[in-house]
């Protein structure tokens, strides 16, 4: 799968080969298979923690967006933008990463 083709239904798990260290709400994940470092933001954070194969990115944002109070819609468009640039950059399982990276 591309990451353009991630949708709402997607439900995504994090890459076998990323490893995270966390730091005052940002992380730092090493992508192990590509040899390259990826700092997340805090927005970013909260969403990698949560994937988990559990649950699709409707679901996520969803759940985001009544623990933040926030509108379902942005929380929906931000979620699938973070979820599809964790995907570009080779961070999640199935998804290949986008050449250009």
């Amino acid at each position: 799968m591309r990451s353009a083709q991630i949708d709402e239904g997607f439900v995504a798990v994090r890459s076998a080969h990323a490893y995270v260290v966390e730091l005052d709400g940002e992380a730092v994940v090493l992508d192990e298979e590509a040899n390259r470092l990826h700092l997340l933001n805090r927005t970013a954070t909260l969403i990698w923690n949560c994937l988990d194969g559990d649950v699709d990115v409707r679901g996520l944002a969803d759940e985001i967006s009544e623990t933040l109070d926030l509108p379902a819609d942005q929380v929906l468009g931000e979620t699938l933008t973070v979820v599809r640039d964790l995907g570009a950059q080779g961070l999640l399982a199935g998804v290949a990463p986008d050449e250009e990276r």
